[in-house]
């Protein structure tokens, strides 16, 4: 006998269907599969075969063979063994047809026949519509992930029991079974299958609450309390450069308190991409909190750019919208920076391999921070024991074209003993995130229906349409430009950030003191390369 049902896989960021085929036929007893499989999932034999007979499940022994089509497709991993067990008995007689209508699959059977949570889960049921199926059956541990999706019927399940019991009811218990296989069904019937419904508001105050830190607890550096409120506002690129101990970490361990909130988009394509990462929290139907990742500087390649066989995310895509946070940037090995220079202008990372090209989404708000020398405290020569060749050597492991990409470079002074010692707490993050809430709010207005979502996201057409400049603000510009010998790119940087700047004043046009405040923080960077790289 033969019997078709519906799974799928994932290729790269997407989900494709794929048709689980069984074929039962006489002959000498065998257990085989095909379509180009990974290791993993071809052990899916041994395990279907254990987690059926474990169930209760008895098969006569025939010659079986299992197709996962397309065959052009690679699979991986062991998110097909549900689909798998539910095929095999369907084609030895256990289901009828109309029982395995419209039903898709997902889930990985350990040997007692348990079902275990898979990755990929949002992606897969958000396409499942398109698939032909209004049913999708997965692991309860994936349930509350899967039923962010509203346009299909999902169910939990605990064990391979309880999927049966569900199909034989479907199917109105008209089986046809092959001679000598049979079901021992348990003593007690199985509990029904469980769905949800997650509670978004609820979801995202308790995300937020997690987070436990706050921008009151950092003492004095006003200036780069300003400059993360901005670049926060905007999602432009930020550089902190300082001594040690003068806050910089501790500022931007604090950014995720005031990020503004996600959309409900937003918060899909992020809980996709941890998901098929294997990085989302266990129990979590979706991430309404920005990521913030923070890779060590020892981190490989593949590991930030992504990679592996087939590709998969790294920490720039998930990082993807959310922020991705360098502390210690000039110890990271200069080849693993220059990586970042096409995903921190595009927003995506495109990884080539010899099966094809995979596109992952990158479109983060890059925060780093460095000492400005070894020792940490260039220019101050009354404690820096660098000489001007040690600072030069330091310094150029970052070069010109990655730091062309920072939007805004601040510097960290250090804290007073006055600030540090006294009793005022600083601004909370509740206050400045309402700021940079309403600011996130008129970009989101003027951006409407077009591609762009913050200031920080904007191309040289959306530059040249937004950021217009009045007679004086053009010629305070032309001047700035020649004197500060900047590129073009560097040029379009100072104008998103005086846009931003602009909509935390609410105010429609760029004015003067928008772009000088903006030119400021492109000052600080050349403070440091043009007066020691130009040394001999």
């Amino acid at each position: 006998m033969y019997c078709s049902v519906i799974s799928a896989a994932i290729d790269g960021i997407s989900s494709r269907m794929v048709t689980v085929e069984t074929d039962v036929t006489d002959g000498l007893p065998a257990f085989s599969m095909v379509g180009f499989l990974a290791s993993e999932t071809r052990e899916a034999s041994e395990r279907v075969r254990s987690a059926l007979r474990n169930s209760g499940v008895h098969l006569s022994p025939e010659h079986v063979t299992v197709n996962l089509a397309p065959a052009s497709l690679h699979k991986e991993g062991a998110l097909f063994d549900l689909a798998i067990a539910v095929s095999l008995m369907g084609a030895y007689g256990f289901f009828s047809a109309k029982a395995l209508e419209g039903i898709l699959f997902l889930g990985e059977l350990s040997l007692s026949g348990e079902i275990c949570p898979v990755r990929g889960v949002l992606e897969i049921v958000s396409h499942a519509d398109s698939y032909g199926c209004d049913i999708v059956i997965l692991p309860r541990r994936n349930l509350l992930e899967g039923c962010v999706i509203e346009n299909v019927a999902v169910l939990g399940a605990d064990d391979l029991n309880q999927v049966i019991h569900f199909l034989m009811e479907r199917g109105g218990g008209e089986i046809s079974l092959s001679e000598d296989s049979s079901y021992e069904a348990p003593l007690l019937p199985p509990r029904p299958m469980e769905t949800a419904h997650v509670d978004l508001k609820r979801l995202r105050r308790e995300q937020t609450e997690k987070l436990g830190v706050d921008f009151s607890q950092v003492k004095g550096q006003e200036l780069l309390r300003r400059a993360a409120e901005i670049a926060v506002s905007g999602f432009h690129n930020l550089l902190m450069i300082g001594p040690p101990g003068a806050g910089k970490t501790m500022t931007a361990m604090r950014i995720p308190t005031i990020l503004p909130e996600t959309t409900t988009e937003e918060a899909l394509q992020i809980t996709k991409i941890h998901s098929i990462a294997g990085k989302l929290p266990e129990d979590t139907g979706l991430l309404m909190t920005r990521p913030f990742r923070a890779p060590h500087h020892t981190v490989t390649a593949p590991a930030l750019c992504g990679g592996g066989a087939p590709p998969k995310p790294g920490e720039v895509s998930l990082a993807h919208r959310g922020v991705l946070y360098l502390d210690e940037l000039s110890e990271y090995d200069k080849g693993i920076l220059d990586m970042l220079r096409q995903p921190l202008e595009d927003g995506e990372i495109r990884i080539s391999r010899v099966s094809g090209t995979f596109s992952f989404p990158a479109k983060f708000m890059l925060v780093a921070s460095m000492n400005p020398c070894s020792c940490g405290y260039y220019p101050d020569r009354t404690v820096c024991t660098c000489t001007n060749a040690q600072v030069r050597r330091y310094l150029s492991r970052i070069s010109m074209p990655f730091l062309d990409r920072i939007d805004m470079c601040v510097e960290a002074h250090r804290v007073r003993y006055e600030e540090l010692t006294e009793d005022r707490s600083g601004e909370s993050s509740e206050r400045i995130r309402k700021r940079v809430t309403d600011a996130a709010g008129i970009q989101m207005e003027r951006y409407r229906g077009t591609a762009y979502r913050f200031n920080g996201d904007l191309g040289p057409e959306g530059i040249h349409r937004y950021c217009r400049l009045g007679k004086a603000e053009a010629q305070m510009m032309k001047e700035v430009y020649e004197v500060m010998g900047l590129t073009a790119r560097s040029y379009n940087r100072v104008l998103k950030v005086a846009r931003t700047i602009a909509d935390l004043d609410g105010a429609e046009a760029i004015q003067t003191e928008h772009l000088a405040e903006a030119v400021s923080y492109r000052a600080v960077d050349r403070s440091y390369w043009d007066s020691v790289l130009k040394t001999a």
